[in-house]
């Protein structure tokens, strides 16, 4: 617990303090003092410790830690290889909803990267990473729009879970080490 503290503190910058209880079974409590400090935690979304992904979720203590579901988390989502046409706020919106829930900003300079768009989407990790879409531009042309993670922690290049790497994969440890890097569905493109 004082390792997770001593790397989220510098990083979160509250205006308060944060208490941490270890609610066991890889459950960590953090109890922040303002909610401004909660929303800006949340915001910053993905964050990791030691390269692993951690979830965060509003907690107020109504039901038992042990029935938290942890298996969502909101990463900004890179739209490529889209025709100038469809770089608005509102196709990369409807784009990414295939995905996961949408947050849309306020400011919409944010999503816009130059010749990519990028949509802030709550992930199901419980669930492959989707590597795109295709797009339909007319009624008789359709192209893939490849799809980037921000700032993604580990992830298994076999299966795209973020619930565990490479040498964590069931299909790596069934194959004791034999399958090929070609035979990886994901690379470090996503």
């Amino acid at each position: 617990m004082e390792a997770v503290a001593w790397t989220f503190r510098p990083l979160w910058k509250t205006k308060e303090n944060f208490n941490i209880t270890n609610a066991g079974n890889n459950v960590l409590l953090f109890a922040l003092e303002l909610e401004v400090d909660v929303e800006k935690v949340l915001l910053r979304e993905p964050w990791s410790f030691d390269c692993h992904l951690v979830l965060f979720q509003r907690f107020d203590g109504s039901k038992p830690s042990k029935d938290l579901d942890f298996k969502l988390c909101s990463f900004w989502v890179q739209i490529h290889d889209l025709p100038y046409q469809f770089l608005t706020p509102k196709a990369a919106v409807e784009i990414t909803e295939t995905i996961g829930p949408v947050t849309v900003s306020r400011d919409t300079a944010e999503m816009k990267g130059g010749t990519f768009m990028r949509v802030r989407v709550v992930i199901d990790i419980s669930r492959p990473l989707c590597g795109g879409r295709k797009i339909m531009y007319d009624e008789d042309s359709e192209r893939w729009a490849s799809f980037q993670y921000e700032r993604l922690p580990n992830i298994c290049f076999w299966r795209g879970m973020l619930s565990h790497d490479d040498k964590e994969c069931e299909l790596w440890l069934r194959s004791k080490g034999t399958l090929s890097v070609e035979s990886q569905q994901f690379g470090h493109w996503i």
